[in-house]
């Protein structure tokens, strides 16, 4: 699947129940993109946190929010590039265990927002990596069928646990950008969040 289709199949399989936190770069785009169409929405919908310019830094947020709002449903919806980056927040994740934080990783083997090099993720097993810092659990997903059991099985298990979604590499050459500035974006997420 392209990470397009997969993170419509992942947003629409975790409902409106939930707050996520999108990695910065073409995840963040295309989330933001599907929320429009769904809902109508120009702008900030308050439903995500759309992760800008801070690589690596999406699970450490969700994370701090997950701690802060205890009870509140808080899903990391990262990608391969920014978790190798940032991996020591595995750990962190793993050890501070929030049953509400449920890690997404978009999979494609690749930097694909900043040029596509290779990041090496189909290489080694991110989620055995994940395991072995604290997490829960872990799945494996690459089809619409998979992803609809896994975001199930995410809103069913206690945190931290993890799915991987294995994509392709690339984007649409028209994906457009969020209309809402940086401080839109904040203000409806916390609103959001709020009254989950």
């Amino acid at each position: 699947m392209s990470r397009e289709d997969a993170i419509k199949a992942v947003a629409d399989g975790l409902g409106d129940d939930v707050a996520v936190v999108s990695a910065t770069g073409m995840p963040s785009r295309e989330l933001y993109e599907h929320r429009v169409a769904k809902h109508g929405v120009e702008g900030a919908t308050g439903r995500d946190f759309l992760t800008v310019g801070s690589m690596g830094c999406c699970s450490s947020i969700a994370l701090g929010i997950a701690l802060g709002a205890p009870g509140k449903e808080i899903v990391c919806l990262d990608g391969d590039g920014g978790t190798i980056m940032h991996m020591g927040a595995l750990v962190t994740a793993g050890q501070k265990a929030p049953e509400n934080f449920k890690h997404v990783l978009l999979n494609n083997g690749a930097h694909d927002s900043v040029g596509g090099q290779p990041s090496y993720a189909f290489d080694f097993d991110l989620t055995a990596v994940a395991k072995s810092c604290g997490y829960k659990e872990t799945r494996t997903a690459s089809t619409p069928e998979e992803i609809a059991a896994g975001t199930k099985w995410l809103k069913e298990s206690a945190g931290p646990v993890m799915l991987e979604v294995r994509t392709t590499m690339g984007a649409r050459s028209d994906l457009g950008r969020p209309k809402s500035t940086p401080q839109e974006n904040k203000v409806k997420f916390i609103e959001w969040i709020a009254n989950l």
